[in-house]
């Protein structure tokens, strides 16, 4: 196999994750489990799946999301860790994130214990291994594999089953008119069984895509929100600037997040694979089958559109025009993360104007904005730690005190 053709530039990224004729290849090693899931869905699949769970990803659901579903999860988490020292920023979002992922992706909670959040996170930690599987071999590949095998099993056992079965009643509640469809649970999940006459998903995909959205958007959550509360300290700390007077803007609060992400996507690279024979903008013509990578981090560090300190931290740069400030992190096209509004809100266009009546924030700049309400600071004699294991940008651990 010829090696694959790698892009730098951003118009050149932009373009490649823009074009049809490129399939999403990133997961392809973690079939056991993404196989058939929406990320990895392609041409009139793809367009099929995401029209119907598109329908979930509305303003209305995003302005309660914010409003009325989150808020509440995220001062209970806070408020149980007050007094509890140490504390880890990934734990703690890890916490927060075990709630909204649950909620959102429509698998309910059987116990509500701290034994059962304990036991969820570790199937989210075992299920996530799917999207790292390629880059392992040999008896380490052969392990991970079993260990994903056995976290699937026991997620449909204990809980996806459960949650698939009371929303299958309550579906056919709707169904017969013994209920408004008003009623039925806001998640994944029950969006799919509603118009599983159309999607006729097998209960293997269904269990996939349900786990895939339970550990996705935990996993890429917890990567932004401590890469961005890291960013933020080191800002503040830099500027002067009282975390009091930070709070006070929640539009430069959610600059900063868009900004950290610019700096640090989930995934440093996006892979793609030609599905039939096309060409770059540049010229380069591909055959089918052959293998592009595209560098999210060299694309979104380019100096000529994100200014000549594009390597720093500066949530007021300038913004370049027709250009989302979080980069190509959240990617481009048909692919583009279907979450992305969910998560980082409403990203103002050229001549947009900012309304307080409309603007939606988005659920990490909510959660940092929860977090440093409740006094979260680093911790001064423990500073945290990267992990130089992977060639992801992670933390290892990220001590922090919580001071109310």
């Amino acid at each position: 196999m010829s090696e694959p053709i790698r892009l730098t530039a951003f118009n050149d990224c932009e373009a490649a994750l823009k074009n049809n004729d490129l399939r999403q290849s990133l997961y392809d090693a973690g079939s056991i489990l993404m196989e058939k899931v929406l990320v990895n869905l392609h041409g009139e699949e793809h367009k099929s799946r995401r029209s119907v769970e598109g329908l979930l990803f509305r303003r209305s659901f995003f302005r309660l999301y914010e409003a009325e579903i989150l808020p509440p999860l995220i001062k209970a988490t806070l408020a149980r860790l007050i007094d509890s020292d140490p504390n880890d920023l990934k734990d703690i979002s890890y916490r927060i994130m075990l709630h909204v992922s649950l909620s959102f992706s429509g698998i309910d909670r059987l116990l509500g214990t701290d034994e059962e959040s304990k036991e969820l996170n570790q199937l989210l930690i075992r299920l996530g291994q799917a999207a790292t599987l390629g880059q392992h071999t040999g008896d380490e590949h052969d392990r991970l594999v079993a260990n994903i095998e056995s976290a699937i099993n026991e997620f449909e056992v204990s809980y996806f089953g459960p949650s698939r079965k009371r929303r299958e009643l309550l579906v056919a509640r709707v169904k017969a008119g013994e209920m408004s469809e008003q009623e039925l649970p806001r998640d994944v999940l029950t969006l799919l069984l509603m118009h599983q006459d159309k999607l006729n998903l097998s209960h293997s995909v269904l269990l996939k895509e349900i786990a895939f959205y339970y550990l996705a958007s935990a996993h890429t959550s917890v990567h932004s929100l401590t890469h961005c509360m890291y960013e933020i300290f080191s800002w503040l700390n830099v500027t002067g600037m009282p975390v009091a007077e930070l709070l006070k803007d929640q539009l430069l609060l959610q600059r900063c997040v868009h900004e950290s992400v610019r700096l640090h996507p989930s995934s440093p690279e996006a892979w793609r694979v030609a599905d039939v024979d096309t060409a770059l903008p540049d010229g380069c013509n591909l055959k089918a089958g052959t293998a592009v990578v595209i560098d999210l981090i060299t694309a979104n560090r380019q100096p000529d559109v994100f200014g000549e300190d594009a390597n720093k931290f500066n949530p007021n740069r300038a913004r370049p025009s027709a250009r989302n400030p979080a980069g190509l992190s959240f990617g481009s096209g048909t692919h583009a993360c279907i979450g992305l509004n969910l998560a980082a809100g409403t990203f103002l266009r050229d001549h947009q104007t900012f309304d307080s009546a409309t603007h939606q924030f988005g659920t990490l700049s909510l959660i940092v904005k929860m977090m440093l309400e409740y006094g979260i600071q680093l911790d001064p004699d423990h500073p945290p730690e990267k992990d130089m294991t992977t060639a992801r940008e992670t933390w290892l651990n990220f001590p922090v005190r919580l001071t109310g």
